[in-house]
């Protein structure tokens, strides 16, 4: 039986009968793959939602879980190579940077490579970020923008044609539905876990285009011809990576492996990464 992760601080209803709205288009052999090394980089291409999002680049990491070590240096290294090379015009973060409150302090050496690497560069928390209750939200602005990145609670962020709603960790975070809108831009749901975008699937509400998280490593340890055997979701390995689409709305959902590790400290047939997202 494949284990699941419960939690119960998960602040909006869980239905578990929206996950049927959503299938896998991708998996992890499908995605095609631009670089390989200590971190590899995956790119998908989409059809742009609205026309002023044709020809527009940006790329997505996640799961740092960095604690400055020699190996993620180099990690660090090579994914602003990437940045570099592929010149996205923005990159999306999507939490987990460091593993411990010790920790804090490197959020300037693992950020600032990439920000400087990009025109924009915006975050959402992740649990290791949410999950320490007792550092504040203004606090957790500080340390990212120490890196030079903004980053947004349950906010709205508008950046020229992308429109970003900043979705909260349920790690004592209270993630909450995304309010209005905006048309004719490109509308980005960006979160920690793809859990929170199966809980935010409201018909009347669930607007985005495209939704982007990590949190579940890929699974981390992966077998041939199985894939994952483990996933941190409700919902077990059925979301752990790929690019899923709704079967009733033109949202497009990447969930990534991630840039790093968890407590558990090797990854094994289970890439590292960063994405690129190309919209035609």
């Amino acid at each position: 039986m494949r284990r699941r992760t419960e939690y119960y601080d998960f602040h909006i209803p869980r239905v578990p009968t929206r996950l049927k709205n959503w299938r896998r288009c991708i998996g992890y052999g499908g995605v095609e793959l631009l670089r390989g090394g200590s971190v590899d980089l995956v790119s998908y291409r989409l059809e742009a939602p609205v026309p002023a999002a044709s020809g527009r680049r940006i790329a997505f990491v996640s799961d740092l879980h960095y604690k400055g070590t020699p190996a993620q240096r180099d990690v660090v290294t090579q994914l602003r190579e990437y940045l570099l090379e592929f010149k996205p015009e923005l990159l999306l973060l999507g939490g987990d940077v460091c593993s411990d409150a010790g920790t804090l302090k490197l959020f300037p050496e693992v950020l600032k490579p990439l920000s400087d690497a990009v025109p924009q560069a915006l975050a959402v928390p992740g649990n290791w970020e949410r999950g320490k209750s007792w550092i504040s939200a203004d606090r957790w602005r500080d340390l990212f923008r120490s890196g030079g990145f903004d980053v947004g609670f349950n906010e709205f962020r508008t950046l020229d044609v992308f429109q970003i709603f900043c979705s909260e960790d349920p790690s004592f975070g209270n993630p909450v539905l995304p309010g209005e809108w905006t048309r004719g831009k490109l509308r980005i749901l960006l979160t920690h876990r793809p859990d929170t975008v199966i809980a935010l699937d409201e018909p009347w509400r669930s607007e985005a285009h495209l939704a982007l998280c990590g949190h579940t490593h890929g699974g981390q340890l992966r077998l041939p011809f199985i894939g994952s055997i483990f996933a941190a979701s409700v919902y077990g390995c059925r979301l752990d990576y790929g690019c899923f689409r709704h079967r009733f709305r033109d949202t497009v959902m990447i969930v990534s492996s991630g840039a790093g590790q968890g407590s558990f400290p090797w990854r094994i047939n289970c890439r590292r990464e960063m994405v690129l997202i190309d919209f035609l």
